[in-house]
């Protein structure tokens, strides 16, 4: 059986990373408020700082998981497309 690779598709990354980016502004508005009601002297330009790094980050991680997920999708090794059993599902063999 042949299997016919699918092509990448950067669209899906960046819908990926956006959604990355929104999830990352929900985090920083939480730290922002755990920051406020801590005892804690941060400079502002800390925090925003830390704000960039927290949405940057969580767009990496939006659009790496979509683009892995993209390849996986598309290996031609059946290996690569195969549900992978965890250690627990193994031992029960």
């Amino acid at each position: 059986m042949k299997y016919a690779p699918s092509g990448f598709n950067g669209f899906k990354v960046l819908w990926a990373a956006l959604i990355g980016a929104c999830i990352g502004i929900i985090l920083t508005i939480f730290l922002g408020t755990f920051v406020r009601n801590t005892p804690a002297e941060i400079p502002r330009t800390r925090l925003i700082y830390l704000r960039g790094v927290v949405i940057a980050s969580a767009m990496l991680f939006g659009s790496s998981v979509e683009s892995i997920r993209q390849l996986q999708e598309s290996a031609p090794e059946q290996e690569y497309r195969s549900q992978k059993t965890t250690g627990r599902q193994q031992r029960r063999r």
